[in-house]
Formats: C-alpha cells, sequence, structure tokens
C-alpha cells in the first residue's frame, strides 16, 4: 500500500500537467551544475596518472588509430567500439532531435495531434540514451584507465572528473537522466535541456586536442544541433509514415523547411571543423580520414538531393513516397557509421620526421623534414663548411617521389635561416637554410637530392632516401 501511494505520487510529480515549481528549481540548478563542471577548466591530475601522460584522446585512438589498423587490421574490440560509438551517435541526436522538435511543433491547431505522437516517441528515446550512454562511458573509461590502476573506483571519478573528455562524459549521462524530468517541463526548458546535451557532447573528440578550441568546440556544437534536427527529422518522418499517413504528410511540409536549413549549416560548420583540424586541404585526399569525411560529404549530399524531393512533394500537396522515405532512413544510416568511424581515425597522419646527418672531412650537412608526411612540410638544411671557405655559395634541393620522373620532382626553395649552433664542429662554420610549405603529394619512398658548392667551386652532391609514410 505504502509502495503504491509513493508510486502515485511520483507519477504525479513527474505526470502534472504543471510541474511543481520545485521540479523547476531542481533541473534548473542541476543544469547550472553540469554547466559549469563544462565551463571550469579541468585540474591538473596527478599520480598515478600525470596530466603530461594521461591524453584521453590518445588513449581512445584519437592519434595514430588510422594507421595502427592499417598495420594490425580492424580488431574484434576495434569494430565493437565503431558500431558503439555510431549507435550512441544515433541515440543521442534523435533523443536531442525529438525534444527540440516537441518544443517547436505547436501545441493546438492540425499540428497537435504531431506534437503527442513526437512526445510519445521521445520517451523509448530517452531510455535509449540513457542505457547507450551508461554502456558507451563504461565501455570507453574502462579502456582509458587500463595501465592506470583502472579497477580503483577512485580512478574511475578522478577520470570523470579532472579530464576535459571526463567531464563531457559525465555531463552527457547527468542530462540524460534529466531528460525524463524535462520531457514533463515548459518547451523553452525542454530546448534548453536538448541545447545542454548537445553541448556537453561537443566538448570532447578532436577538437579538443586543438591548442585554440573556443571557434572549434562552437562549429561542432551548431554541426550537433544541425544534425540532432535533421536526424531525429528522418526518424519521425519514418514513424509517422508507419503509423499515420495523413500526419506523415504534414510533417513532411514542415521537416522539408528545417531539413534545407540543416544541410547547408551541417555542410557549413564541417568546413569550419575541417578548417580547424586540418594543417592543409591537401589532408582530405592524403589521409583516411580525410577521405572518410569526403564520402560522409557526398552521403550528406545525397540527403540534400532527397531533401529537395521530399520538399517539392510537400509543394504539391503529396505524400512522401515509401522508397524516398526508405532512401533517406538509409543515407541516415550511412552517416552515423561515417560519424563514429570519424571520431576514432587521426585526421593528421601520424609520421616521423626526418632528421639525417652526414660528417665528412670537408662538408657536415643535417637535412630535417617536419612532419615528413603527405602535404605541406617545413624543410631544413644546416651545412657546416671549413672556416677558410664561409658560406656555401650555391644550394640545390629536389625531393624525388620513387618511380617518377624529375619533372615530377619537388624543387625546394631554400632561403638563409638563423643558425642555432646547437650542434659545434672545431673549424668549421655553420650556415642554416629554411623552407617553410614544401608539398609531397605522396605517401611511400622519396630521394633527397641535395647539390652544395663551396666558394672554391667543388661540388658535393648527396643522395639521401627516405619515407614519409
Amino acid at each position: 500500500m505504502f509502495a503504491r501511494q509513493q508510486k502515485a505520487r511520483l507519477s504525479r510529480f513527474l505526470g502534472a500537467k504543471g510541474a511543481p515549481r520545485i521540479a523547476y528549481l531542481l533541473l534548473a540548478l542541476l543544469l547550472v551544475a553540469v554547466a559549469g563542471l563544462l565551463a571550469v577548466p579541468a585540474a591538473e591530475a596527478s599520480a598515478p596518472f600525470a596530466a603530461t601522460s594521461f591524453n584521453p584522446h590518445e588513449q581512445v585512438g584519437h592519434h595514430g588509430a588510422a594507421d595502427h589498423h592499417a598495420a594490425t587490421g580492424l580488431t574484434v574490440k576495434q569494430a565493437g567500439l565503431y558500431v558503439l560509438r555510431a549507435l550512441y551517435y544515433a541515440v543521442l541526436l534523435a533523443a536531442s532531435g525529438m525534444m527540440l522538435w516537441v518544443s517547436l511543433l505547436p501545441q493546438a491547431g492540425k499540428e497537435q495531434h504531431l506534437r503527442g505522437m513526437a512526445r510519445s516517441w521521445s520517451l523509448p528515446a530517452l531510455r535509449a540514451l540513457l542505457l547507450v550512454s551508461m554502456l558507451y562511458v563504461f565501455v570507453n573509461v574502462n579502456d582509458l584507465l587500463q595501465g592506470y590502476s583502472g579497477t580503483d573506483s577512485s580512478e574511475w571519478l578522478r577520470m570523470l572528473t579532472e579530464t576535459t573528455t571526463g567531464r563531457s562524459w559525465l555531463g552527457v549521462l547527468l542530462l540524460a537522466l534529466l531528460g525524463f524530468i524535462a520531457l514533463r517541463l515548459p518547451d523553452p526548458l525542454k530546448a534548453s535541456w536538448s541545447l545542454l546535451l548537445l553541448a556537453a557532447e561537443a566538448f570532447n573528440g578532436h577538437v579538443m586536442a586543438l591548442s585554440s578550441t573556443t571557434t572549434a568546440i562552437l562549429f561542432d556544437f551548431i554541426h550537433l544541433v544541425c544534425g540532432a534536427i535533421w536526424a531525429s527529422g528522418v526518424v519521425l518522418l519514418l514513424l509517422y509514415w508507419r503509423t499515420d499517413r495523413k500526419e506523415a504528410g504534414r510533417f513532411a511540409e514542415r521537416f522539408a523547411k528545417a531539413a534545407w536549413i540543416s544541410i547547408l549549416a551541417l555542410l557549413l560548420s564541417g568546413i569550419g571543423m575541417t578548417w580547424q583540424l586540418l594543417p592543409s586541404w591537401l589532408y582530405l585526399i592524403y589521409t583516411k580520414w580525410g577521405i572518410l569525411l569526403l564520402v560522409k560529404t557526398a552521403v550528406v549530399l545525397l540527403i540534400g538531393a532527397t531533401g529537395f524531393m521530399l520538399r517539392r512533394r510537400a509543394k504539391q500537396g503529396k505524400l512522401p513516397t515509401g522508397a524516398l522515405l526508405r532512401l533517406d532512413g538509409i543515407l541516415l544510416g550511412a552517416v552515423l557509421v561515417l560519424a563514429g568511424a570519424l571520431t576514432y581515425i587521426s585526421p593528421s597522419p601520424t609520421t616521423e620526421p626526418l632528421s639525417y646527418h652526414r660528417m665528412g672531412d670537408r662538408l657536415h650537412y643535417t637535412l630535417i623534414i617536419h612532419p615528413n608526411g603527405p602535404g605541406p612540410n617545413e624543410v631544413k638544411l644546416k651545412v657546416w663548411l671549413p672556416e677558410q671557405l664561409g658560406e656555401p655559395s650555391d644550394i640545390q634541393l629536389l625531393l624525388l617521389p620513387e618511380g617518377g620522373n624529375r619533372e615530377n620532382g619537388v624543387s625546394v626553395a631554400l632561403r638563409g635561416d638563423y643558425a642555432d649552433d646547437t650542434l659545434a664542429f672545431p673549424g668549421f662554420k655553420e650556415t642554416d637554410f629554411v623552407a617553410k610549405d614544401v608539398v609531397l603529394r605522396k605517401r611511400g619512398a622519396w630521394t633527397a637530392e641535395l647539390v652544395i658548392v663551396d666558394k672554391a667551386g667543388e661540388s658535393y652532391k648527396q643522395t639521401i632516401p627516405f619515407r614519409n609514410d
């Protein structure tokens, strides 16, 4: 009897038409707490894992994952992480987007029934969000703390409270719990919950590895909000189609207008994030991350085409076709899978800088290529000649790809640089040269042909083989 009374009270608390003021206050306080959790800079971690050695992005696989997979093949564990990430994105976008749609759809008029149906579907979406996010955070934190006393519960707490990545996950978990309360509250609070949930996710991923993250986080947040509106709209459209074709046609007219804006904003914010992440646009064709991003962009463009057809049918007063809706659903699944993979692959290739030093009777030199990868590089050359000869009279450097002719080579325009005198050789004078933005157009084997001419007219030709993969 007592249990039933308590259950009834809880039901009245969560299901009352006008939620009690204490519910508003509780939600407001918790939202402020989550916002503060994300806004306050993460403290320096101490033993057993130090901030300098504990890098969540590197541990999870944000650095070098693509090269590791290429060398060892995709393991079952890695495939499971990809699938879990895609599922996590799916429920995150669906739950947050549905809450936005519920807050945007009118409470009266012809679209009143649309709102009621969307609200009823939001509840299972919130349940899925809570379960999947708990599983996702558990799996990733457990993976991160391998080798850092991960079995100690205090280390889990420190991971979730003392690192930006952990705080982001903790914010998502707290907001997933608050979603059940937010669903009962007025529309502005529903929308606030949804936006804060997506903001918590924006404090994670590749953007957090940048030296300056503010602009990148803003682009990521816009990307997530637009993705939530579009992805949940597709899900709702499919659900309406299976439940009530007339309501599906009514929602399609409203969704078609929002879809175009969302897709355009997705493309623009994606370009902004890519501009922040990549040192050069050439990395779009030189890295697996870039190729996957191009594939994802192509899929989004196809989605734009289906959105155009949906909008045209809506303007003509026609219902969307089942084939068109199924195609939209398939493309949505493809985007989510690609998005899950992109978060685990490094945008920049993992390379080892070249530092080649050669000693001789009349010549010492060091050739440095950094980062020694496809795309733009910085080339430095240090030359030591006998003091009586002084500086070289001429320097020529040509980088030749394997199997290519000299016309395909990269002529490096070296200019004088400040000599740092890191290595001093008695009787020799150091001269430094540098060239920036030297583009190596492909991965693989290369040969550097170096010609140094001293003031006495003697020429020294050196051949240096190296790889940039």
